[in-house]
């Protein structure tokens, strides 16, 4: 919410046009917040081309606020930042479908005494070299939640 301002660009969907991209622009944050189920939310109006009255009042939308442009960027999945190589042989075979799915974060290279502190942007992307897995440091920058910069 922090980095959300007047003027900034933004686009959404709506449920009734599912293939229908919306091009807006940010007039108005909303300070005051709800919480509803436990979610805190804030409100932000947007300013939006609604000629052919495609969109009547009160519609719920889902809206992606551009908040920092970067320009030739890297980006890498974040569940790439994720993962760590299976231990030894018992890897896959032994872990289970769900440890396969969602591996555990990297382990405590912080606690070893490296760099890679808790609050560091500092991670490994492992790559594939000579038919075995080889971990590349990488710094990371902006995410938008499933792709980083790195």
């Amino acid at each position: 919410m922090a980095q959300v301002r007047e003027g900034q660009e933004a686009v959404f969907t709506v449920d009734a046009y599912p293939d229908r991209i919306f091009k807006a622009m940010i007039t108005q944050v909303r300070f005051g917040s709800e919480t509803r189920d436990g979610v805190v939310t804030y409100k932000a109006v947007l300013k939006v081309d609604n000629a052919d009255l495609s969109l009547p009042p009160g519609m719920t939308a889902t809206a992606d606020i551009t908040v920092k442009k970067v320009k030739n960027a890297l980006l890498v999945p974040n569940a790439a930042l994720r993962f760590t190589p299976p231990e030894g042989k018992k890897s896959a075979a032994n872990a289970g479908l769900f440890r396969i799915l969602l591996p555990r974060p990297p382990r405590g290279e912080a606690h070893k005494g490296s760099k890679q502190g808790i609050n560091s942007r500092e991670q490994n992307v492992w790559t594939l070299r000579d038919g075995a897995l080889v971990p590349v440091p990488v710094s990371t920058g902006v995410t938008d939640g499933t792709m980083t910069e790195v």
